[in-house]
């Protein structure tokens, strides 16, 4: 049981460090626009395209562990056996539409993953890919913060 909630808190720093990292570069290369932009009279091109790459990957990998937004009234109100039943219920709709989003992600990948940005020159499959990526991250936790509750000892 100690082994599903490290597993679960191991998961969930790593995302978190990978968001922290995609969000000082977001910043420093936003900074860095700024600087060239107004004190050098210099814009980097390249920059723009750049910043809206990392920040699709930021959202979609920082999403996966944010705390969401849940109406708990019902959960007080229930036996700890019903409130674990209601917990897997919304895992497994989470699932089905985090398995839409991942579907989706890789359809869009197979009709525009080969058109390229204009100034990077990297394939737009990078931005298809942070979806899924960021899709199958979320899964992974949601799954792992699950499985760390049902193992959770009992309070009371």
């Amino acid at each position: 049981m100690a082994a599903i909630v490290k597993f679960n808190d191991a998961l969930r720093r790593a995302i978190d460090g990978a968001a922290a990292l995609l969000i000082f570069l977001v910043t420093v290369l936003g900074i860095g626009q700024v600087i060239s932009r107004y004190v050098f009279n210099s814009s980097l091109v390249w920059s723009e395209e750049l910043i809206r790459l990392l920040y699709v990957w930021l959202v979609l990998i920082a999403a996966s562990t944010a705390p969401h937004m849940k109406i708990s009234f019902l959960e007080g109100m229930l036996p700890r056996f019903w409130t674990q039943i209601l917990k897997v219920a919304q895992t497994l709709i989470m699932l089905v539409l985090l398995a839409l989003l991942v579907w989706g992600a890789l359809r869009l990948n197979t009709a525009f993953g080969n058109d390229r940005y204009v100034t990077l020159g990297v394939a737009k499959s990078w931005y298809w890919t942070g979806a899924v990526v960021g899709g199958l991250l979320w899964a992974g936790s949601i799954l792992s913060q699950l499985a760390a509750g049902l193992a959770a000892p009992r309070e009371g």
